[in-house]
């Protein structure tokens, strides 16, 4: 008996090897959708920041008919002030300050003495943020009050990084919201791994540059002024003078520094006195000592000279036959044997 063909059973074992084939190969293809949407994302985010790039150019390139007002524009101002009372002039500058709606960020003030007694001018340093609209009023008003000595001012222009940098926050928000979508529609945890690692790299990315764009935007709103005060006698000159008012002012000043050396020297003898006299102390206990031990040494020598001469003052002294001879009674004693 033949067998007949059957197509129909043909069609259904195709069909089933298929669903097998589809069926061991849908997890890759699913990662590779997931990676080829991140792939994309990337792409149009690079895309959209070339276009803020070239904005930014068209930006400098037209910077002649953008207003004042939008530049981004950092103030430094360095002052050095003299001034007759330091305790009045900071009462005064952190009043205004205060006013003007600022802050002192740091004060570094010195009082002029230290533990040795030797004392000099007063002296404070300050950094101060001052509003930039302000900025103005308050070093008009240091100019005021006090002997300006030194000032600079340095304007830094940083207009096309604060927009480049803001052009960067804008396509990583692009970003961060595409893979958004792209995590809603992920069905693997492959998949959900490989999106969120982006999109936490965004993320972390997206708060640097929001950190550099909050520490712009202080820069720019409220400026650096660099406040250098000294207490003085007398103001330094800031106009030229001729050169027999230098010679009398020289002259009165060495005057006066002389006359302040005296006092100082008063001062630190006063402010050592007990430890002068405990040096004097010192050196007269030595100079005893020594004193004692050379007269000592001194007498031992006599005593020692006595007695080698005490022995030589005892010997007997010896008659001298030649000269008892010569005698007269040498020569009685001769004429008596004669006879």
């Amino acid at each position: 008996m033949k067998k007949r063909f059957m197509p129909g059973k043909v069609l259904a074992a195709i069909l089933g090897t298929a669903l097998v084939i589809a069926g061991c190969g849908s997890s890759g293809a699913t990662s590779d959708f997931a990676k080829s949407a991140v792939d994309t994302a990337e792409y149009g985010v690079y895309e959209e920041a070339a276009m803020a790039d070239e904005a930014g150019g068209s930006f400098e390139n037209g910077g002649e008919t953008v207003a004042d007002t939008s530049r981004k524009l950092i103030t430094t101002v360095n002052l050095t002030a003299e001034t007759e009372d330091l305790t009045v002039t900071m009462t005064n500058v952190e009043k205004k300050v205060s006013e003007l709606g600022g802050y002192i960020e740091s004060s570094n003030i010195y009082n002029g003495a230290s533990y040795s007694g030797y004392s000099s001018s007063r002296s404070a340093d300050l950094t101060v943020r001052i509003p930039a609209k302000n900025l103005d009023a308050f070093v008009d008003s240091i100019e005021g009050s006090n002997n300006i000595t030194r000032k600079s001012v340095n304007v830094e222009d940083i207009t096309l990084s604060y927009v480049d940098t803001q052009s960067k926050k804008n396509a990583l928000k692009t970003e961060e919201t595409r893979l958004l979508e792209i995590l809603k529609s992920a069905e693997t945890v492959e998949d959900l791994v490989t999106i969120e690692d982006k999109l936490a790299d965004v993320r972390y990315q997206l708060e640097s540059i929001e950190s550099q764009l909050r520490s712009y935007d202080n820069l720019v709103d409220y400026s650096t002024v660099y406040l250098s005060i000294e207490e003085v006698a007398r103001f330094t000159p800031v106009e030229k003078e001729n050169a027999f008012s230098r010679m009398g002012k020289g002259f009165m000043e060495n005057l006066s520094d002389v006359g302040e050396a005296i006092v100082e020297f008063f001062v630190w003898v006063v402010s050592h006195l007990p430890s002068i006299i405990l040096f004097v102390l010192v050196i007269v206990v030595i100079i005893v000592i020594i004193k004692k031990a050379d007269a000592a040494s001194k007498k031992k020598r006599m005593k020692r000279m006595a007695m080698m001469q005490q022995p030589v003052m005892n010997q007997p002294v010896m008659p001298n036959p030649v000269n008892n001879v010569n005698t007269p009674a040498g020569q009685e004693k001769g004429q008596d044997g004669n006879k």
